[in-house]
């Protein structure tokens, strides 16, 4: 989200809050691979979020973004870091995931790097 980005081995728990219940947001970059256009990235998150991340309780929101430069980012906010966790693991092999995946450039991606997680201290509705 991109969770592709999210890979369980890169996760230290030892950064992460130690309170467990509460809710952690990624901001996962995403780079289109060569040959895939904004569209093609659209669809493929759609078909994600309907084949896998519907079905993932930990997950509360999913927002995708573009940034100024081209890039997008893929927010993700789940419910807790154990839940987090959980659908990292699950996202290992999904074939949902690895399609989502598939559209984008992965060649800088390194799963041994620590991703950044963000707890929500409050939230604020309208």
């Amino acid at each position: 989200m991109s969770t592709s980005t999210m890979s369980t081995n890169a996760m230290s728990t030892d950064t992460l809050p130690t309170d467990s219940m509460s809710a952690i947001t990624i901001l996962a970059p995403i780079t289109l691979a060569k040959g895939y256009t904004e569209q093609d990235l659209l669809t493929a998150s759609q078909n994600f979020q309907r084949d896998f991340v519907a079905n993932q309780p930990g997950i509360v929101r999913r927002e995708l973004v573009r940034k100024p430069d081209g890039t997008y980012l893929d927010i993700v906010q789940f419910r807790s870091q154990q839940e987090m966790l959980d659908v990292l693991e699950k996202e290992q092999c999904s074939e949902a995931a690895s399609a989502f995946f598939s559209v984008m450039d992965l060649s800088n991606f390194d799963p041994e790097e620590e991703m950044e997680t963000y707890v929500s201290l409050e939230t604020y509705q309208r």
